[in-house]
């Protein structure tokens, strides 16, 4: 049994929930493992950086560092920052072509488990 005292003398009260509820609630409030992997993505792309260069990968099939800098008027540095992150993430990919690095979105499994996840919401 749950102490909850506070809730005493409140039974028919639209807030009222009992023990039981509670328990079934905070099991369907938990999340799995790939749910967590994929709070991480939400995380990270709240960054703006991020996410615009994220949105921008939507839009293009590759695209080299440079032109990302250009396009995004942001720092070398901020973008190789976010790059590595998203990276990290597994949400783009590195291509070496010649001199330039060029990116693009990853073909993995978790662009299809980040995009389901919401569905949860509906």
């Amino acid at each position: 049994m749950l102490n909850r005292s506070y809730i005493k003398g409140h039974e028919g009260h639209p807030h009222y929930i009992t023990d039981s509820k509670v328990a079934s609630l905070q099991k369907n409030v938990s999340f799995s493992g790939d749910e967590e992997e994929l709070l991480r993505i939400v995380k990270n792309l709240s960054d703006p950086t991020k996410l615009k260069i994220y949105l921008l990968l939507h839009k293009v099939e590759e695209i080299p560092v440079t032109d990302i800098t250009q396009i995004l008027n942001i720092s070398q540095s901020a973008i190789s920052h976010a790059l590595s992150d998203l990276r990290n993430l597994g949400l783009i990919e590195a291509h070496r072509c010649g001199q330039l690095i060029c990116y693009s979105l990853s073909n993995g499994k978790k662009k299809s488990k980040f995009l389901s996840f919401f569905e949860r919401f509906k």
